[in-house]
């Protein structure tokens, strides 16, 4: 079972994956995070197995945003949602693992917070 931590800014959005990853056999919600700042802290208090995180939002720094948790849980494995379609974006990595970056495909997306 994977606890899994989702982490985006807009309301429906983070309700629509929350529901995905509940209703998905073998993960389960470990929390959400509308902010930067939620998703700090609960990274420290759930300690999840897998961090969804959107980078498109850009007021979060999303890089900095991935990298500071990397390293607060580095066995967290860091899924990163976009739906801009940028070949550097799909470059970028982590310090401390290679997070996935995925476009807007539900099974591409549940198969990656589940490997």
């Amino acid at each position: 079972m994977h606890r899994v931590l989702v982490v985006e800014h807009h309301p429906l959005v983070l309700s629509a994956l929350a529901d995905l990853v509940v209703e998905e056999p073998g993960l389960e919600l470990s929390g959400i995070a509308g902010s930067a700042r939620e998703a700090i802290s609960l990274v420290h208090h759930m300690q999840p197995d897998v961090v969804l995180i959107d980078v498109d939002e850009p007021s979060w720094q999303a890089q900095r945003l991935v990298r500071l948790i990397g390293e607060l849980l580095p066995s967290a494995r860091i899924v990163r949602l976009t739906a801009v379609s940028d070949p550097q974006m799909e470059c970028l990595e982590s310090p401390t693992n290679n997070p996935s970056v995925l476009k807007t495909a539900v099974p591409d997306l549940l198969r990656s917070i589940s490997e």
